[in-house]
């Protein structure tokens, strides 16, 4: 059913029993429990650059580890930031961040960034294209 949705998240639930050879009432109930439970949620996705927002960045955060928790969790309160996560390397967390120009980078980056104790480095790297960005790996596939 996940990788049904990953496809296309507007499938109705007829759609969803007919492909999975199910009954409509067991393809509603499982959709329910991975609604409630949280393993999925179903959204729309865009191309920030499609909708106006012509500053997406990826920064690379060195943070006092002591703080990491803490650091993280003010980060994914921020509304410009759409990731955050630990990572291994030169860095402790990486972030996604995207605004609409250059000035509202460059607020973020010496107001709100700048504020956030624990942060010792940053760099920060501007996306100028967007290749490929996909939200449908395999589930339940891992022979490939």
């Amino acid at each position: 059913m996940v990788e049904l949705l990953q496809e296309d998240g507007r499938l109705t639930v007829a759609q969803l029993a007919r492909d999975l050879g199910v009954t409509e009432v067991t393809a509603r109930r499982k959709l329910k429990r991975l609604l409630s439970d949280e393993i999925i949620r179903v959204v729309a996705t865009v191309d920030p650059f499609d909708v106006g927002y012509e500053t997406p960045v990826i920064i690379g955060l060195k943070v006092q580890r002591s703080r990491l928790e803490e650091v993280a969790a003010r980060l994914s309160a921020l509304p410009q930031v759409r990731y955050v996560g630990a990572s291994t390397g030169r860095v402790d967390l990486l972030i996604e961040v995207v605004t609409r120009t250059n000035q509202d980078l460059a607020a973020f980056l010496m107001n709100d960034l700048a504020e956030i104790d624990g942060i010792t480095d940053s760099e920060t790297n501007l996306i100028v294209r967007i290749y490929k960005q996909s939200w449908d790996w395999a589930i339940g596939d891992d022979s490939a």
